[in-house]
């Protein structure tokens, strides 16, 4: 893990606050040297219960989409804008008069993503890579506030990235006077929910490849 250990006891979300017992914030994951790094939105419940980011259905979708254009996962470093998982709490009365109580997924706050900003500028910082691929439209408004995902898919940005105060308690952003390299996709499990986007996803990805080897990154090909 890159980040320091008192991000382990993270409580600074309405998120943290409800991790369950023995559960952790989801650091990031993959080598330190990573010329790519990957960001997406947060933690669900299967990332939270095995502590990793991306091993859900939608981290599935991701290996073998990345897969598809020769590109390696285990070569890039994996994290997400948030890490404790948003959900709400579902209550539906069965027909034995039995209450089920679920939990969903929902998108993160503002105030997560705020909380949460130090952590992934943090990691930005230590790796310094060379592309940063955001999937979906949460890292991509972390990032670049004034691009929507809906026009920028597939699309190679040179820009400065938002990122919050030298004080580690800081929720307020600045845009950073560095540019940065990114290229935003849509989320992999979008894919799941809208079958119709995985035409899109996959000549995204074929862009990315094309991106990637115009940026003489080597490293991530299998």
């Amino acid at each position: 893990m890159l980040l320091p250990e008192k991000f382990l006891t993270c409580v600074r979300c309405e998120d943290g606050l409800k991790r369950e017992e023995g559960q952790t914030p989801i650091p990031g994951e993959g080598i330190p040297e990573a010329e790519v790094m990957l960001i997406g939105e947060s933690p669900g419940a299967e990332e939270m219960k095995y502590g990793r980011p991306f091993v859900g259905k939608a981290g599935e979708n991701l290996n073998a989409f990345l897969q598809s254009v020769g590109l390696d996962r285990s070569k890039m470093y994996v994290a997400n804008t948030t890490r404790c998982r948003p959900y709400k709490v579902n209550e539906k009365i069965l027909k034995n008069g039995t209450k089920r109580v679920t939990k969903s997924n929902k998108p993160p706050s503002k105030h997560a993503i705020q909380s949460c900003a130090t952590w992934l500028d943090i990691e930005i910082d230590l790796i310094s890579p060379k592309l940063i691929v955001t999937l979906g439209s949460t890292p991509l408004k972390r990032l670049t506030p004034d691009h929507g995902i809906s026009k920028v898919h597939g699309t190679l940005l040179t820009v400065p990235i938002q990122r919050v105060g030298e004080k580690e308690d800081s929720r307020k952003f600045a845009l950073s006077d560095k540019e940065y390299h990114v290229f935003p996709l849509y989320h992999p499990a979008a894919i799941i929910y809208r079958r119709e986007l995985q035409e899109v996803f996959e000549s995204d990805l074929k862009k990315l490849r094309k991106a990637i080897e115009e940026l003489n990154i080597t490293s991530v090909f299998l």
